[in-house]
């Protein structure tokens, strides 16, 4: 027989056990008014406790010692009674649960129009619990608008998610809202108390204060963790904790975010390919790199609420700004890039810029430094409007702009643009007709006369530079076999 996750064996079943403390007490406050909405919105992070809040709230509208019960005085579920048992359990014929991302479409919303007519089995209130309800497609929400303006007496939803700002407002409007946030220390602490409890585990001191600093505010993760330090059947030590939480630290972006505010390319990319080869979803490991710059750009901004991350602090607020742009870019072309990594890695190298790609090359070419020594006006101009150029290729083709990032302006002779070109792959791909056009039509905008573009090779000073390492990058050798 399979085992029930702490999770859902110790998830709170009354309205006093809910683990967030502001919706706790609104949805008593509710319990106690005795007044019954239609529409419920309930809105935040995954794992914080939304879904058991809407099965609570179906018991206390449903539960048979309701009506024995004087109003207000006591607003909990028995969690005796057949009708909330079936809830506890998963059997109730009159909570529907429906998950929006697999159910998203009008024809799923129009179904569901055609059963909420039918009158509850047992209970006084259908309740349908409806998750994720932000992936609903546009015509799905028409769709449920009309049910939510006209609804039967005995339906009641409660709509569930962690984006709520993709809610349509006419949606939100005719819903009363309760905010989830990510528990507080002491909140996560108290939760795997309950846990611990019944579960009669042998817990060292410090341990769930430690694991409660380690999930983010995210109840589900601390039940999980406390879950997998239990397997052993022994005492649970602090070490032993320690040593369990630093492997789930291995996916998270802070070490990245250090590397880049010391614009260190080469590690930074090293450390990419170690998420990859430790098996990390890319997709969540740029999510937490987007928010912990966003925390950091509000600090900046002077927001005392939000608590800028010590390994972004040395970076300038227009550096967080670029940050979030790139690995914002990144995330939207991370499903479509056929090396998954790659759009890292291309943010990572806009990023640091080339002169920290350069930097392991002192030997060049002594006619390329002739080229760079020369005072040449309208190369000058070219340098002057060299930012014009790349803001204008960049909507154009993401990765030609990351390509002319990492180049140099060495020549211009009013006809012929000559660029300094250090990587023998960058090259090759500018020179490739598609991004040759892009350059030279963008370049000749911008100048206001015709431009050509050359390119040139600098040296490599030795084999295994960074000039290697963003070749084998490019070319896809980088994180298929988890290495150099």
């Amino acid at each position: 027989m399979v085992s029930e996750t702490f999770y859902r064996k110790y998830r709170p079943q009354s309205l006093n056990e809910l683990d967030s403390i502001e919706a706790r007490e609104g949805l008593i406050n509710l319990a106690k008014s005795g007044k019954t909405p239609h529409a419920l919105l309930f809105a935040g992070p995954r794992g914080v406790g939304k879904t058991s809040a809407a099965r609570i709230l179906a018991k206390t509208l449903n539960c048979l010692k309701k009506k024995a019960r004087l109003a207000g005085q006591d607003y909990e579920p028995c969690n005796r009674c057949e009708i909330c048992k079936s809830i506890t359990d998963g059997t109730a014929l009159d909570l529907i649960e429906i998950d929006a991302a697999s159910n998203r479409g009008i024809d799923d919303i129009r179904a569901l129009r055609e059963k909420i007519k039918l009158a509850p089995v047992k209970c006084q209130y259908k309740i349908y619990i409806v998750d994720e309800v932000h992936m609903l497609t546009a015509e799905a929400f028409n769709a449920l608008l009309k049910t939510l303006e006209e609804p039967p007496a005995h339906a009641i939803f409660i709509l569930c998610t962690t984006a709520p700002e993709k809610l349509p407002d006419t949606i939100i409007s005719r819903c009363l809202r309760f905010n989830f946030r990510k528990g507080r220390q002491v909140e996560v602490v108290a939760c795997l108390k309950r846990a611990v409890k019944r579960e009669k585990l042998e817990v060292e001191k410090g341990v769930l204060v430690e694991i409660a600093k380690s999930v983010d505010g995210i109840f589900r993760d601390a039940h999980k963790f406390l879950e997998q330090l239990s397997l052993s059947g022994k005492k649970i030590t602090l070490e032993e904790t320690k040593r369990f939480l630093q492997q789930t630290e291995e996916l998270k972006p802070q070490k990245l975010l250090e590397l880049l505010a010391a614009k260190d390319v080469k590690k930074s990319l090293l450390e990419i390919d170690r998420i990859v080869t430790f098996g990390g979803d890319l997709v969540v490991f740029v999510q937490q790199i987007l928010n912990s710059l966003r925390l950091g750009m509000l600090a900046k901004i002077g927001l005392t609420d939000f608590e800028e991350p010590k390994e972004i602090q040395s970076l300038s607020f227009d550096q967080i700004k670029l940050l979030i742009n790139l690995f914002s870019q990144a995330h939207r072309e991370l499903k479509f890039s056929p090396i998954p990594q790659l759009p890292l890695e291309l943010a990572v190298v806009e990023f640091c810029g080339p002169k920290k790609a350069a930097e392991p090359q002192k030997k060049i070419n002594s006619s390329l430094n002739k080229r760079d020594n020369q005072d040449n006006g309208e190369l000058a101009e070219v340098e002057s409007r060299w930012q014009d150029i790349l803001t204008e290729v960049k909507p154009l083709n993401h990765s030609v702009q990351a390509l002319l990032r990492a180049c140099q302006p060495i020549n211009f002779d009013g006809k012929t643009l000559t660029l300094k070109v250090f990587y023998k792959f960058h090259k090759e791909r500018l020179e490739e007709a598609k991004s040759r056009q892009i350059v030279e039509t963008v370049t000749s905008q911008v100048l206001g006369m015709p431009v050509h573009l050359a390119c040139v090779l600098g040296e490599k000073e030795k084999k295994e530079d960074i000039i290697d390492l963003a070749e084998n990058i490019l070319n896809g050798k980088i994180g298929k076999e988890g290495g150099n």
